[in-house]
């Protein structure tokens, strides 16, 4: 089982099965412990164990695991005594080869356009015809690809950048960055690549893109701008703080230097002779 395709499975099957924060939380835990485990199909974990990886009490977490049984992401048995409860956590990146979701579903318009393209432009020849399917189907392929390597982008490089993998809530935050705050991916790994080069952990990356939100900034391109802007008000500040002095000359010694002969060009070639002998002697 692949960690991040399942991940991202997860979160696009959230788009059609919502869940409670809890929910999230705990899923998260159960495939943190799992991995570690080497991808059993059935393992086992004390409830300890979870309320220390998520934080939640024990109550929490068993109306959470039955609210991830009843749709679908885990299956979990309990046993009598004190022994720890049996999970299953199933392969969402298997089942979502398969499981069309509701989001993915044509609509009747789009169904009635598909079938005038078909019609329209569908030859006589039928190896034409094959022809145009596989362009089409290689179409689909490559989009689904790129938004595939879009969501994968930002996991990889936080754990490029910080040597770990983020935890559900972090996951969340990020989410929320890129629906609701509307920031490109690349402005996320921004983010996550200036904290690492100055040696700060994750919550500085929060600051940043917390700023970067409220004023706007959701491309590359924003932030390529508002770092020339800052090194302008910068240098500004610079000019401002540190202006350049200027000694004032009294009018006696303006006199004095407009009253002074000028110099034997002859005794000025003796006098550099006689340094330039000095210097060598030395």
């Amino acid at each position: 089982m692949n960690y991040i395709r399942l991940i991202n499975a997860f979160y696009d099957r959230l788009e059609t099965s919502q869940l409670s924060t809890s929910a999230i939380a705990l899923w998260h835990a159960l495939a943190n412990v799992n991995n570690k485990a080497g991808w059993l199909r059935e393992f086992a974990v004390a409830v300890s164990v979870l309320c220390i990886k998520t934080g939640l009490s024990e109550r929490t977490i068993t109306n959470a695991r039955n609210d991830l049984k009843m749709k679908g992401f885990i299956d979990f048995r309990s046993r009598k005594g004190s022994k720890s409860a049996v999970y299953q956590l199933y392969d969402l990146s298997a089942m979502i080869t398969y499981k069309v979701s509701e989001k993915s579903l044509l609509s009747a318009t789009d169904a009635d356009n598909l079938s005038g393209y078909a019609s329209d432009n569908l030859s006589d020849k039928p190896s034409d015809n094959a022809s145009a399917l596989v362009v089409s189907e290689t179409k689909q392929n490559e989009t689904k690809q790129t938004t595939a390597v879009s969501r994968q982008h930002w996991f990889d490089e936080y754990y490029q950048c910080f040597g770990k993998q983020p935890n559900a809530l972090q996951c969340q935050n990020i989410t929320v960055y890129l629906e609701q705050d509307g920031l490109e991916d690349a402005v996320i790994c921004k983010a996550f690549r200036m904290s690492a080069e100055l040696g700060k952990p994750y919550g500085y990356s929060v600051g940043i893109l917390n700023n970067w939100a409220a004023k706007g900034i959701k491309t590359l391109a924003d932030v390529e701008q508002e770092q020339k802007h800052f090194q302008a008000r910068r240098q500004q500040g610079q000019r401002a703080s540190n202006p350049q002095r200027r000694e004032v000359e009294p009018e006696w010694m303006k006199k004095q230097e407009q009253d002074k002969p000028p110099e034997d060009p002859e005794e000025v070639k003796r006098r550099a002779k006689e340094i330039e002998e000095y210097l060598n002697s030395i």
